[in-house]
């Protein structure tokens, strides 16, 4: 039951309980039998009875009380609106409330016109699903309207609270759910809302349980499949599936086309019903030896369905160092040319690295002399590639450059520098 109707049923309530104390306290004249046999079929109320005349007899005068309806009270102009409620007896936080939803409700419908059709979910791209959705334009615009808002409240004496704050931000989930009709938007949030808590119950511990995690998950995505239709479940799950999330975060790089994406989807799909993540750590030797013969099943349908060059580029988009320096490189306005560069120049003094400790015909002091020759010659040419704002957003994390240090710890400051080694990419 909505404000509204709520408020109805109060006024209504107000208004009767009125009526009757003033019945109460001047009782009607006594009305004749066939008089009032004609007034059992009207809704009119008998508020107060005068004689009309002097006259030996009494005549019964009925005063009429319109029936109150809601047009009786709303009205487009909102202090027109407030005076009226206050006229029927509307508390003053109830009149708050019934206005505030008025108006958010207004603004509202001002959002959805200024956001116009829904954009396309392009969810074969990399990165956050949620960032995608957000359109600075947009959001300016809502920003405008909602001090326009807080300034409609203001002037009818209503101060905006904290859940009228919270309207007024983005909701990413609701443009999420554009796909679908506000008839199922409900029941599928509400579905969500049980995973949620279900996942929630789980972990409790700070240990999650794998088996329930999966299960719970199963659960409620077969209970959304039932609910929409398979074009909309396709939708439901390349915006909030698992797999989908997983896909995207770890192509930056690759770059996949539409179709690429399905085909990867289906196939990583497929693997993570038999698979859970989440059971990766509470794993026996042979349920590992299982997935991991499934995995290289899965890199084979992989290469397959992209083609031998395509697959290259999927693979390197797979690995976190890769991933690392893409982003670095994209924080500096570089492309992903100048990325792979980078990242072709960690694998081959990588490669030497690993041709040099096989070598026993050098000492160690000659070892370690290349060791900080290849350390130093890869920090420099990396550092022409992405440049000085490009090295600063990659070495920032120490994880990223951790490689480095493996192949050979800087010198300290006044250590003899080790003899250039020439570093050349394919």
């Amino acid at each position: 039951m909505n404000t509204k109707t709520l408020l109805i049923i109060s006024v209504a309530l107000n208004v009767i309980l009125g009526v009757a104390h003033s019945l109460k306290r001047e009782a009607p004249l006594p009305v004749s039998p066939p008089e009032a046999q004609r007034n059992t079929d009207q809704t009119a109320v008998i508020a107060k009875a005068e004689p009309a005349v002097k006259v030996d007899r009494q005549v019964v005068t009925n005063t009429v009380l319109k029936k109150f309806t809601w047009e009786s009270v709303e009205s487009a102009d909102y202090k027109e609106y407030i005076a009226n409620l206050r006229s029927v007896g509307c508390p003053e936080d109830t009149i708050r409330d019934v206005i505030t939803a008025d108006v958010n409700k207004l603004y509202d419908q001002k959002k959805k016109q200024i956001r116009g059709e829904p954009k396309e979910f392009e969810f074969w791209k990399s990165g956050n699903p949620f960032a995608m959705m957000y359109d600075v334009d947009n959001l300016e615009k809502n920003r405008e309207l909602d001090k326009e808002k807080n300034a409609l409240l203001r002037a009818l004496g209503i101060e905006p609270d904290m859940k009228t704050a919270m309207s007024a931000m983005v909701n990413p989930m609701e443009t999420m759910m554009d796909f679908l009709p506000e008839s199922k938007k409900a029941k599928v949030m509400e579905l969500m809302g049980k995973m949620q808590t279900k996942m929630a119950k789980a972990m409790k511990d700070g240990q999650p349980d794998p088996e329930v995690i999966q299960k719970a998950q199963k659960e409620i995505e077969d209970a959304i499949a039932k609910e929409l239709t398979p074009d909309e479940f396709f939708d439901y799950q390349m915006r909030f599936s698992q797999t989908a999330n997983m896909l995207r975060s770890r192509t930056a790089g690759f770059d996949p086309t539409k179709e690429e994406f399905v085909s990867l989807y289906n196939l990583q799909k497929e693997f993570d019903n038999e698979h859970s993540m989440f059971a990766r750590g509470n794993e026996t030797k042979a349920e590992r030896e299982i997935r991991e013969k499934d995995q290289k099943l899965l890199d084979e349908s992989t290469k397959q369905t992209l083609g031998d060059g395509r697959y290259e580029d999927f693979k390197r988009s797979q690995d976190y160092a890769f991933r690392q320096i893409h982003q670095a490189a994209k924080r500096a306005d570089l492309g992903n040319a100048e990325a792979i560069k980078v990242y072709e120049m960690k694998k081959l003094a990588e490669k030497q690295v690993a041709d040099l400790r096989r070598n026993k015909a050098l000492d160690a002091a000659e070892r370690n002399n290349v060791l900080s020759g290849i350390r130093d010659e890869t920090e420099r040419s990396i550092k022409a590639v992405l440049g000085e704002k490009g090295w600063k957003s990659y070495s920032r994390n120490n994880n990223n450059t951790s490689w480095l240090d493996r192949i050979k710890r800087k010198p300290e400051p006044d250590a003899v520098p080790a003899p250039a080694v020439e570093i050349k990419i394919q």
